[in-house]
């Protein structure tokens, strides 16, 4: 059944586009990487995350949303099938030409969408929220990582308000998508306090709170706030980002901060990030994150040589849990940035995985030298 609904869609969209203006909106992300271990013994993977969106605005305030998402996938260690993620390591990767990575598209949600007035937008179907998403690279999912909350499902009633010079908010209330019986509600607005040409500072506090007996998850509410500051100068900017997120683990409260600096001049370029969650030392760490790390230290530097090509070298260093010794582990890469056009890169990125000689707890497993390329594509 599940192959039928490409064609499903395919002939829908058809019957729409006879009524109605019809747009197509996409997020295309791919990767292919080799790992070597100590024998220079190669394991092959490849994984891809498409997520499809057709518009059929059926008048000028009214549209209506279908979505459709496919996913590669691999089977764990417990011999669980598990959706697989682009450009992050081996251990949550699709082995190349195995049936994880040819999968049908799958429904993804619907919405009807009602532009009441342009500050006040109603929606009724599907939606999925998230908040405190990373940019460093190797987290940029936000269905497993953020500092906030990550990203969640619900069916029900929304509403997304304001404009760009009083700020932007939305709130969504309805049936979640984890159990059968958890209601979930999440509210965010962003307030933008500059809002100059060459300078911009944006507050943007989120909650995201669930109700019922059985929510399927070990918290009950997430609350944090992001910061987003930027500056230009004519050949020099920076920007910083910083968020903080609190939810609660068994009674006591997990923080979690993320600071993000960037900076530009001329064709140097800098970004780092740092990322740091406070646990309680009562209980095992894995369970109180959403992340990978306790604490993650990530720079790189890099230059433009070209306006469609960027060389950066990236150093990172990762501790899953500040009580356990001998877990941590470093990454030295360089990686290749490809601009061909607007909204798409394409990444070739090599690196060495220095770690414990018996530490394979890693994203990269066993494995030490690693190469690879990625591509992402939004229209």
């Amino acid at each position: 059944m599940r192959k039928l609904i490409m064609p499903l869609a395919i002939s829908t969209a058809a019957t729409l586009a006879l009524a109605a203006d019809i747009e197509v909106h996409g997020d295309v992300n791919m990767d292919y990487a080799s790992y070597f271990d100590r024998d220079f013994d190669p394991t092959n993977a490849g994984n891809q995350d498409i997520d499809l969106a057709l518009h059929a605005h059926l008048d000028e305030n009214i549209s209506l949303v279908v979505m459709g998402t496919t996913h590669s996938t691999f089977v764990d260690q417990n011999g669980e099938l598990q959706e697989s993620e682009v450009r992050h390591g081996l251990a949550r990767s699709t082995a190349m030409g195995s049936d994880g990575r040819y999968n049908s598209f799958d429904f993804d949600g619907v919405q009807f969408r009602w532009d009441v007035s342009h500050q006040v937008t109603l929606i009724f179907g599907d939606m999925t929220y998230s908040a405190g998403a990373f940019n460093y690279y190797f987290w940029r999912d936000a269905s497993r990582y953020a500092v906030i909350t990550r990203e969640e499902s619900l069916r029900g009633f929304g509403a997304e308000v304001g404009n760009e010079k009083y700020g932007t908010g939305a709130f969504y209330l309805g049936a979640s998508d984890d159990t059968d019986h958890t209601l979930s509600m999440f509210l965010t607005y962003a307030f933008p306090l500059l809002n100059h040409t060459d300078e911009h500072l944006i507050i943007k506090p989120s909650l995201d709170w669930v109700f019922g007996s059985d929510i399927g998850r070990p918290y009950t509410y997430v609350l944090g706030t992001e910061v987003d500051y930027s500056k230009s100068f004519e050949k020099f900017n920076y920007g910083i980002y910083a968020v903080w997120g609190l939810h609660p683990y068994k009674g006591k409260g997990t923080h979690s901060f993320l600071l993000e600096p960037s900076m530009n001049y001329a064709i140097f370029n800098l970004g780092a990030t740092f990322f740091y969650a406070i646990v309680d030392k009562d209980y095992e760490t894995e369970p109180q994150l959403m992340t990978e790390d306790q604490m993650l230290f990530a720079v790189e530097p890099s230059f433009n040589i070209h306006k469609k090509y960027t060389l950066g070298v990236s150093y990172e260093y990762h501790d899953p849990d500040k009580e356990t010794h001998g877990d941590d582990f470093q990454f030295l890469g360089m990686n290749h940035y490809l601009y061909p056009t607007m909204n798409t890169e394409i990444v070739i990125w090599y690196g060495y995985n220095f770690t414990g000689k018996h530490n394979n707890d890693t994203p990269f497993g066993e494995a030490r030298f690693s190469l690879g390329l990625s591509g992402k594509a939004s229209f």
